[in-house]
């Protein structure tokens, strides 16, 4: 029996389908079904009742499912204490966010630099929100950093309730306009949604919980399909970076660092009647404990978002 076989039964058992297990582990459903019916067969037992509308855990599957969630955190456990042996370890999933990766970089060197002569393991990643669930409840991560817009927050809850997954908010955030030193609107204080219903822009691919659905009940955009005009779809920051510091093209986004795009010719204009409508926070494993160096880096992050909110 391989641990493999045990995330894709706790996936199906989780999403009560093949298909969207399949869909949630990145992989084909023909494959998730061979690898159940394995899982199966070395069991000797039947683990869920295939229905038109979906899969769901017989009574043996009911048993099994509590075994194989404890062997997988167990597995965790085992691959915990050889990375403590080798070395400190913080494994971060993110929403696109230039913002953390200053803090990262920051925190970094505060852990291993002064002559602390330490070392510090990190694995860092940027996705959507629903990949972000898949990995932590696979326990390939620790921490997962997002933005959640206020209408959709009772969507979350119910992702990853399910998952055993909590969401811890750090801040209220505005909708904001990004616009390059040389735009028309770069001395505004302020934009109305009108006016970002006009634009062009560049945005990142699009996620669940888009920022731009707080845009939706607004006159302009009910007039226009309900969306912006994206000219360009991007999942680089480097692009992002280029095309705002080189074009007429915006980046309609949030916020929880004021500083970060100092170093750029960026200005981040308020939109009217967005303000505090998009929560910033993290997603963690349900009643588990984090690790040492994970609970350092938020107390670093807290820190630093104190500092930036009084600065």
């Amino acid at each position: 029996m391989e641990l493999r076989q045990l995330q894709y039964f706790l996936a199906c058992a989780r999403c009560g389908s093949l298909t969207t297990a399949a869909e949630e582990l990145f992989t084909s459903q023909p494959h998730v079904s061979m690898v159940i019916r394995e899982l199966e067969q070395e069991l000797g037992a039947q683990l869920f009742t295939r229905r038109s509308k979906g899969v769901e855990l017989t009574e043996t599957g009911e048993r099994v499912y509590g075994y194989a969630l404890r062997a997988l955190r167990n597995a965790e456990l085992f691959a915990s204490v050889s990375r403590e042996q080798r070395e400190h370890s913080i494994r971060i999933a993110t929403n696109n966010s230039s913002n953390m990766a200053v803090m990262l970089t920051a925190f970094y060197n505060e852990f291993t630099g002064n002559g602390k002569e330490r070392e510090l393991y990190l694995r860092f990643t940027e996705c959507g929100i629903e990949k972000m669930i898949a990995l932590l409840s696979a326990y390939e991560y620790d921490l997962g950093f997002l933005f959640v817009p206020d209408t959709k927050r009772s969507a979350l809850r119910y992702m990853i309730e399910r998952r055993q997954l909590a969401f811890t908010p750090l801040l209220d955030t505005d909708l904001v306009l990004y616009v390059g030193t040389h735009h028309p609107l770069a001395s505004r204080s302020s934009v109305t949604a009108e006016e970002v219903a006009a634009l062009s822009f560049i945005q990142l691919e699009d996620d669940f919980f888009t920022v731009e659905d707080l845009l939706a009940g607004e006159p302009a955009f009910r007039r226009k399909r309900l969306e912006i005009r994206r000219v360009v779809l991007t999942n680089s920051d480097h692009m992002m970076i280029r095309m705002l510091g080189r074009t007429d093209l915006c980046n309609l986004g949030s916020y929880w660092l004021k500083d970060v795009y100092r170093q750029y010719d960026f200005r981040r204009i308020p939109v009217e009647g967005m303000e505090k409508r998009v929560a910033f926070g993290y997603l963690s494993r349900k009643g588990e404990p984090l690790n040492e160096d994970v609970s350092a880096f938020l107390e670093f992050l807290r820190r630093a978002l104190e500092s930036d909110a009084t600065g």
